[in-house]
């Protein structure tokens, strides 16, 4: 048992402050990149970096657990002053969600052994030692790519170089690093080879927002399409690593999943987490979640050919059917699925937070119009959050934050809401992260702007209207709109104007206003002919202009 006691985690605790990251860390990063190019295929250049990253990472977290030990061993008064054996205890480790480190796989042994002549070997076998110290964990998820590979030695040795610099040492916030470094790879390193990435992870203003304003305390956190773990890591964050939070996540795609793995482990967490497609092979069906978080593909299928899969899913699926009769699938685009499908893991008295495309707040198709209808009338949606574009490193594409929950009723000591949901409009918040010129990010601040008016419409009362910002709207108000859920229709903005970014408003308008406009021309162009022809010069006109 660790000797130490862990502080007391404070209900409902505000997430650490938002770093994105470092922008001098991204430029390291591009000229390992660069240097690699020799002998590795881009894509195929994560897969011998994020080895060496857990290792980095993972032996720092050590290297910083260890040094609070020894600082507590010399102190009168300290729960293990004097015990020195406290700084090999691995229960003093794992208090704080920290592994001990083999000797050999901690980072001052690794640069030292980049100097030898088989420093790729080494490696190899740096990674078996940390898999076999914690199989149950680790195992498949640490191959040995390195001796064999066409990977120079020196490359090796400066990537090593790279990673002892000291912004790797910078506390970044907390934030899921090792998931910032794999969208790095993906996105800027596979489009400066003029391919597009084709994935990107939720920003980690996006990811803090959603744990603000669910609040996950305790119980069951699900996210089926987990990508690197984001979502479990900041809500492991929010209550202070208090262990009172289980994980459960699907990925489709084996090396993210490895990806999340790894993640998990560096933060010291324990994760239930399967490969598979949510779609047609769900590995959780019978779970129920109290917390569900998620950035699902945007708009998957609307580009393909195929679609998304919807011929895969049989009409009896018990996810098309929350309300009765089964809800008809869009077969191009998977946004409707994704909701039925957090709907069904959703537990009674659960809330959902998930990120989507704006558009779905308006889309008139007919499926995903059915579906947002359905979901409006059975009083399942409790808030819309419409946010700033630029806040994904690799695409620019604005996004919503949408909430569905089983607790409006007044379940879990929260207010009965019923025929009210909350729309915030947040696209004028955030700004550039210094030193970058295209992506946004969301300060503390203001991601606290938007979760406070959220607890207080769950817990206290209705919101007061802000004009441009917040406002809760009847259900009845809703229908009338055509079950349209952008929020700039509800809280209109500050001059009492209407947003024109929002393409559904603007457009009917813009429209009326061009067609008013080119009849006004056109009887101006009239009026202009006749006085012309008044004063005999007309046909000089014509002539000169034909």
């Amino acid at each position: 048992m660790p000797r130490t006691k862990g502080a007391a985690t404070k209900k409902g605790g505000k997430s650490k402050t938002a770093v994105a990251p470092s922008v001098e860390l991204t430029r390291e990063l591009f000229q390992a990149a660069v240097s690699l190019r020799r002998t590795i295929e881009p894509s195929d250049y994560k897969r011998y970096v994020l080895p060496i990253i857990f290792l980095r990472f993972l032996s720092l977290r050590y290297e910083r657990r260890r040094a609070e030990l020894e600082k507590m061993v010399r102190e009168p008064g300290s729960p293990i002053y004097g015990d020195a054996a406290a700084l090999n205890d691995p229960d003093e480790y794992r208090a704080k969600n920290v592994f001990v480190v083999p000797e050999q796989a901690r980072w001052s042994r690794i640069v030292e052994m980049a100097r030898q002549d088989d420093i790729k070997l080494r490696l190899d076998n740096v990674l078996e030692a940390v898999e076999d110290a914690y199989p149950e964990k680790l195992r498949g998820l640490l191959p040995r790519i390195y001796a064999n590979s066409n990977m120079d030695a020196e490359d090796l040795r400066g990537l090593i170089a790279l990673f002892s610099k000291d912004v790797f040492e910078k506390d970044h916030g907390g934030e899921d690093l090792l998931g910032r470094i794999y969208e790095y790879f993906i996105g800027e390193f596979a489009s400066s080879e003029g391919k597009r990435g084709g994935e990107y992870f939720t920003p980690v203003s996006i990811v803090r927002t959603l744990v603000a304003m669910l609040e996950p305390v305790e119980g069951k956190v699900f996210d089926p399409c987990c990508g690197s773990g984001g979502m479990f890591v900041q809500s492991d964050a929010f209550t202070k690593h208090s262990h009172r939070l289980s994980f459960h996540g699907q990925e489709s795609k084996e090396f993210t999943l490895r990806l999340c793995r790894m993640n998990l482990f560096i933060h010291g967490l324990d994760g239930n987490i399967k490969l598979g497609s949510s779609y047609s092979n769900d590995q959780h069906e019978s779970l129920r979640a109290d917390y569900i978080l998620a950035n699902p593909p945007f708009n998957d299928g609307a580009k393909g050919s195929d679609g998304w899969g919807a011929r895969l899913i049989a009409a009896n699926d018990p996810r098309l059917s929350p309300f009765g009769e089964p809800l008809v699938l869009s077969p191009r685009n998977a946004n409707s699925m994704w909701m039925l499908h957090f709907l069904h893991h959703l537990a009674p008295g659960g809330t959902a937070g998930f990120v989507m495309a704006t558009g779905e707040l308006s889309n008139a198709e007919l499926a995903r119009l059915a579906l947002r209808k359905a979901l409006v009338e059975h009083d399942m949606v409790d808030c819309v959050v419409s946010l700033s574009g630029q806040l994904f490193a690799n695409t620019q594409i604005p996004c919503a934050l949408w909430f569905l929950s089983k607790n409006r009723a007044g379940e879990k000591g929260y207010r009965d809401r019923r025929g009210e949901v909350l729309f915030v409009d947040g696209r004028k918040l955030g700004s550039l992260i210094p030193g970058s010129r295209k992506q946004k990010q969301m300060s503390d601040e203001e991601i606290e702007q938007i979760a406070a008016v959220y607890r207080q419409f769950k817990r206290e009362g209705v919101p007061e209207d802000a004009k441009g910002f917040c406002k809760v709207a009847r259900l009845d108000e809703i229908a009338a709109h055509r079950y349209t859920l952008t929020p700039a229709r509800y809280v209109g903005s500050p001059d009492g104007g209407i947003e024109d970014d929002d393409f559904d408003i603007a457009a009917p308008r813009l429209a009326a206003e061009l067609g008013r406009q080119m009849r006004e021309s056109a009887e101006l162009d009239d009026k202009i002919s006749q006085h012309l022809v008044d004063l005999g010069i007309a046909a000089l006109v014509t002539s000169e202009t034909a």
